[in-house]
């Protein structure tokens, strides 16, 4: 079967012209609720809904569910229709300030240790600052679905001494902050958003729903979000 696949000219507002095009092709009030509109972020839902809103007038309508898939979570996928989900027993995410707060943890420890060798340890505010980024590191190796194990073989020789320095703080995400998560039971934001829309993919997979779905306006640079459009293409 070739995949349902629709466009927006660029020329054409993106929300209007989608609304539009779900409001004929719903034809019933009842048809429009029940359909499942993926969307990028939740700013994008809101316009969105606004943009139903002026299609009819400002008429009370029943609007479809609007999910938006980069800040996902179990209520909005809502699998009861395919099962899985209460299943997949997944731990809750960690909250981004305790978890900046834990990593500002390990790198003060590192930095003492380090300093005993080359002098020098950071405050406790460098600290939280290095762990900022240490965190949106995290997320963007997460969400590309890469990881740290191949660090050693990224820098040639050369620069071996420095890299190492390099190497030895990076530990802290490869080796230190997974244990300290598992101690949490929670999961990073970015690879619980994966596991989430994996399991959306595997249950529409294996058992599609009987309600209309559309993805719009995402480009897909998550994978596992590539992987949910390709997967709603299909149904």
């Amino acid at each position: 079967m070739r995949p349902a696949l629709y466009t927006i000219p660029s020329s054409a507002p993106f929300a209007v012209a989608l609304a539009r095009g779900l409001l004929a092709r719903a034809k019933e009030p009842e048809a429009l609720a029940q359909m499942r509109i993926l969307l990028p972020t939740r700013r994008s839902c809101l316009a969105l809904r606004d943009a139903f809103l002026a299609a009819t007038g400002g008429k009370p309508l029943l609007l479809p569910r609007m999910i938006p898939l980069g800040d996902v979570d179990e209520d909005e996928l809502s699998l009861s229709e395919a099962g899985g989900m209460d299943a997949a027993g997944l731990p809750p995410a960690i909250a981004p300030l305790h978890r900046q707060l834990l990593l500002a943890r390990l790198v003060l420890a590192w930095s003492r240790a380090h300093s005993r060798r080359e002098g020098g340890a950071m405050t406790p505010d460098q600290a939280v600052r290095l762990a900022g980024e240490l965190a949106r590191l995290l997320d963007q190796v997460q969400t590309e679905r890469l990881g740290f194990d191949a660090l050693e073989t990224l820098v040639p020789e050369d620069y071996a001494r420095h890299w190492q320095i390099t190497l030895d703080f990076l530990a802290i995400l490869k080796h230190h902050w997974p244990r300290m998560l598992k101690r949490e039971g929670a999961l990073d934001p970015s690879e619980r958003r994966n596991r989430l829309l994996d399991a959306q993919s595997d249950a529409w997979e294996k058992k599609p729903p009987a309600s209309p779905v559309v993805a719009a306006g995402s480009t897909g640079s998550i994978p596992a979000t590539a992987r949910l459009m390709q997967v709603v293409a299909g149904l």
